[in-house]
């Protein structure tokens, strides 16, 4: 049996590597055709769907090129020294990008335009049956804003709906035994609770109550319009065209070709006018910080785990610590690069990894590199415990920061096993063997070594709170107890330096390595990217995961899947019962 599951496996990833070898060497034997530049040009910008941050997978980006945050950024920022470039075209849609990436995008359009270019943003509708809340407010930062007849403005407001599952799992005899530190720590609530706590409804209405003022704040700077005005205007939404028009939200209704004609009519209409995509400008016109001493740009994306970052294009983003660590080692063995940009977009995750990615970045700065932590649209609990260790922490307005506790335990399923007519027989060599099985509850001995390890955890989080924030222990916890803030509220509690995106912490980068403020720097992302023929060698020889990688180009990696719990059965061995990573998610 064993031996047949191997030859399926074999087979499999065979055939995904000649796939994707066939498409390399496709793409090698072709004879590109390189974009020409114009001599006037529109940057064309899709913001419809979410933008990735950190880098694309070289092996996924075969299928087709996706758009980063940091493309956008970049764009924008090369374009508005490009005498070339009049203005951008951008599309919209739904709510893709987060709070603090719109934010961010905002402030780089405004830059655009104040260097004497023009910004025209479209769509069909913005949000359509859903929210569009984030898409207006980026929209908003643009001098014209189009909507196509007939679309709706999504500017609705905020809604947390947050499911309470504990109902449920009574109902199927499943006992969910999660203790947190502390009451604000909601991520169990879901399940060891039918509805909000006043902890945890106080904290989600606190939350949702400086989100919106941001949104309705921003609008109303953007359009020149009272707050009032603007807070009616969602009241009401979602807005039919001619009432968007009549709220003054809206400047012009019309379609995407009259967009796209327009835009070019502003740009100088002839053969000499043309819109561009990011990736097609950029690789012609090249990125900015692409000059002067090397600032390492280091993402920690998706939840922590220990090992290996899981990419994206071959399944869940995650921030694996063995991956962030190299490349910290990395930017600090390399004599060019003199600060290390690390750019954090996570909910948390593992505390021994959070702790690992940590200590990785103290040792940076004992190096003499100095760390900016960049907060994406979320650094908390163990986000916020890695950026505990730079030298200067930055979060947009909008970032969701904090969650300053613990959480871990267990379901147990050990009464729907028995109602199932499955009951299990146990042998423990010691009193706590069993701990982790999911097939046992709890007992006495186990809940005083489960709040043994909560309350070590959460002693040291609110230890390197107090030491890294300059915090007595009591403000320390004050901010803490697992509560949720905003960028804007965290900067007021002292968890955070400033407000600003990755433009403020490279300027702070500079100054920290002793630059002038607006010195040319070189951005070099860490870890170095591979070329995508190096990759299928390394794959090839055996040195990546060529199951992995191989199956999953090939569209086989839900067969393999399917397989794997075969094969680990095949194997055989003793079975024992795991603590899940202690938890410091939000």
């Amino acid at each position: 049996m064993l031996r047949f599951l191997r030859f399926f496996v074999r087979l499999f990833a065979l055939i995904g590597f000649l796939v994707v070898a066939a498409m390399v060497t496709g793409i090698v034997l072709a004879v590109r055709h390189e974009p020409a530049q114009p001599d006037n040009v529109v940057l064309e910008l899709d913001l419809r769907d979410p933008l990735a941050e950190g880098s694309v997978d070289r092996l996924g980006s075969l299928l087709g090129h996706e758009t980063t945050f940091q493309e956008v950024l970049d764009a924008l920022e090369r374009g508005r020294d490009d005498p070339r470039v009049k203005g951008v075209l951008a599309r919209f849609g739904g709510d893709g990008a987060s709070f603090a990436q719109v934010q961010e995008l905002r402030a780089a359009v405004e830059r655009f335009r104040a260097s004497g270019r023009f910004a025209i943003a479209f769509a069909e509708s913005y949000g359509d049956t859903g929210a569009g809340n984030r898409s207006y407010l980026l929209a908003s930062a643009f001098d014209e804003v189009w909507m196509q007849p007939l679309g709706l403005l999504g500017l609705t407001g905020l809604s947390a709906q947050i499911p309470f599952a504990r109902g449920a799992l009574d109902k199927l005899d499943v006992q969910p035994q999660l203790l947190q530190r502390e009451e604000y720590k909601s991520l169990a609530d879901s399940v060891m609770r039918s509805d909000f706590t006043p902890a945890h409804r106080e904290m989600m209405e606190s939350l949702l109550g400086d989100l919106t003022g941001q949104i309705v704040d921003g609008v109303a700077a953007s359009r020149r319009l009272p707050p009032a005005a603007v807070k009616a205007a969602m009241d009401r939404a979602p807005l039919l065209d001619r009432e968007a028009m009549e709220a003054r939200l809206i400047d012009r209704l019309g379609y995407a070709d009259e967009a796209r004609e327009e835009a070019l009519r502003r740009a100088g209409a002839g053969p000499g006018a043309d819109t561009m995509e990011v990736a097609d400008y950029l690789a012609i016109a090249g990125r900015p910080n692409r000059g002067g001493p090397t600032v390492a740009l280091i993402h920690a994306t998706g939840t922590i785990t220990g090992g290996d970052s899981g990419k994206p294009g071959l399944g869940e983003v995650t921030a694996g610590s063995e991956t962030i660590v190299e490349a910290i080692e990395d930017a600090v063995d390399d004599p060019d690069v003199k600060a290390i940009l690390f750019r954090i977009d996570s909910g948390g995750g593992s505390v021994t990894a959070s702790e690992t990615i940590r200590r990785a970045l103290v040792k940076a700065r004992q190096s003499g590199k100095p760390v900016i932590a960049s907060m994406g649209g979320t650094a908390a609990s163990g986000g916020y415990w890695i950026a505990l260790a730079a030298d200067r922490i930055v979060a947009s307005p909008a970032t969701v920061t904090g969650s300053i506790g613990v959480v871990a335990g267990k379901m147990s399923v050990a009464g729907l096993s028995e109602r199932l007519g499955v009951h299990w027989g146990i042998l423990d060599t010691a009193a706590n063997a069993g701990l982790w099985s999911p097939f046992r509850p709890f007992g006495p001995a186990g809940e005083e070594r489960l709040n043994a390890i909560i309350d070590s955890s959460y002693a040291t989080f609110l230890a390197r709170v107090a030491e890294a924030r300059h915090l007595t222990p009591e403000q320390a916890r004050a901010a803490a107890k697992g509560r949720v803030w905003t960028g804007a509220q965290a900067r007021d509690l002292g968890l955070i330096d400033e407000l600003g995106g990755i433009t403020t912490a490279l300027t702070l980068a500079r100054q920290a390595a002793k630059l002038d403020p607006d010195a040319p720097v070189t951005l070099t992302p860490y870890p170095r990217p591979k070329p995508v023929l190096r990759e299928l060698l390394d794959l090839a020889s055996g040195k990546g995961d060529l199951v992995e990688a191989a199956a999953v180009l090939a569209g086989l990696r839900p067969a393999l899947a399917e397989l794997a719990p075969l094969v680990n059965a095949a194997r055989g061995g003793a079975v024992e019962a795991r603590m899940p990573p202690l938890g410091i998610g939000r």
